[in-house]
């Protein structure tokens, strides 16, 4: 990467060029800043489909009918992105609707453990000693080699919320992040989902915490917000919560129809509930269980440092297991057979802040960035995804 791409820029606030009117134009402008990323992958992920004979239509079909229950805004900023974007709009919907179930047909073998999630943390004021919250977030995913990541910043819109995250280039659907307000929204995928629901009435957990990020200024609203969808509608996850004041871990299980509560001073979660039934694997247990150690052996206060460390911890691995989870050996390039850390974050509640890693954190340094200030294109446009993969 040349010293170009590290020029920093602003995309909202006093220093920003011009800031979009609807969702379409802010969607537009992103398609081409992650343009270079996006095209990659898709056209990655298109000789991959073609060589191995992968049949698109039951994938398309998910996409298809689980984007009916997208609200307007998140569809129009999607049907913006496809237009801008020179790729084959049939593997981008894939791509950016059905990518896990993608991955299980690209995979020369099942995954070991086919939990979809990540390892995540909070740490409410009592144990920070500060005047917030801290959300550790690390993001676990099969086929991290084809799933670049950007750190993706929207300004407020039509009265919604502006936000910024690290997340996936050239989707609409969030797993993380903090809007303008300071409200943080993270969250782990649980399976534990209802067969009786069909895609296009169920909310995917992508759309929940991107319009929890959108629509709500404190952990309060959110979780009106959630009390407002019925839980047999939701999708299993625990969704991370904390602004300035307030923090709390929620559980939600919508075979159960209900959602749990967890306001501990430190909660660690994977992938199965704790307050609920669900089902448990080895590599979801474990994890949580270290991080959990990890967080009783952190002392009466937590800083922002001491869950890096937990973010990079291989006391299992750094396999499976781990927290930090690295491909496995045996795995294939895109790693499409095993869930293995694509990115880490770190929020605090009430600071529209993020501390993040490309790739696996105990790699490299984490950068900082706040909302409405400059900082690297590289990290916008997903050029330093880019360049950590090609180092892999």
């Amino acid at each position: 990467m040349d010293d170009t791409d590290l020029e920093p820029v602003a995309f909202t606030g006093p220093d920003a060029p011009s800031e979009p009117d609807t969702f379409a134009d802010q969607a537009r402008r992103r398609a081409d800043t992650e343009r270079e990323a996006v095209e990659w992958a898709v056209a990655e992920l298109e000789s991959l489909i073609d060589a191995r004979n992968v049949d698109l239509e039951p994938l398309l079909e998910y996409a298809r009918r689980s984007r009916e229950s997208m609200p307007d805004r998140h569809v129009r900023s999607y049907e913006a992105m496809a237009e801008t974007l020179d790729v084959d709009p049939d593997i981008y919907e894939v791509y950016a609707f059905a990518y896990s179930d993608l991955c299980d047909e690209l995979a020369a073998e099942p995954a070991a453990d086919p939990s979809r999630g990540c390892t995540n943390a909070l740490v409410s004021p009592s144990r920070t000693g500060r005047d917030g919250s801290l959300v550790l977030k690390n993001r676990d995913i099969a086929g991290r080699g084809a799933r670049p990541k950007s750190v993706v910043e929207q300004p407020a819109i039509d009265g919604y919320h502006g936000f910024l995250t690290v997340d996936t280039c050239g989707t609409v659907m969030l797993y993380k992040g903090v809007n303008d307000r300071g409200l943080v929204a993270a969250n782990t995928y649980i399976d534990a989902n209802r067969d009786d629901i069909e895609p296009e009435a169920q909310f995917r957990n992508g759309t929940v915490v991107r319009r929890v990020l959108e629509e709500c200024a404190t952990v309060e609203a959110a979780r009106e917000l959630l009390e407002s969808i019925p839980t047999r509608q939701l999708m299993a996850q625990t969704l991370f919560l904390a602004d300035g004041t307030d923090a709390v871990l929620l559980e939600v299980n919508p075979l159960e129809e209900r959602i749990a509560v967890a306001d501990d001073g430190a909660v660690a979660r994977t992938n199965h509930f704790v307050l609920s039934r669900s089902a448990s694997t080895e590599s979801s247990r474990r994890r949580r269980e270290r991080a959990t150690a990890l967080l009783e052996a952190g002392g009466d206060e937590i800083d922002r440092d001491y869950l890096w460390r937990i973010a990079a911890d291989h006391e299992y691995g750094p396999g499976n297991e781990s927290i930090c989870r690295h491909p496995e050996p045996e795995t294939d390039e895109h790693a499409f057979g095993q869930l293995t850390t694509a990115s880490a974050a770190v929020f605090e509640g009430g600071s529209p802040t993020v501390e993040l890693v490309m790739g696996n954190p105990c790699e490299t340094e984490p950068a900082r960035c706040s909302f409405g200030d400059e900082f690297s294109m590289a990290l916008r446009t997903g050029a330093r995804w880019l360049e950590w993969l090609r180092y892999q």
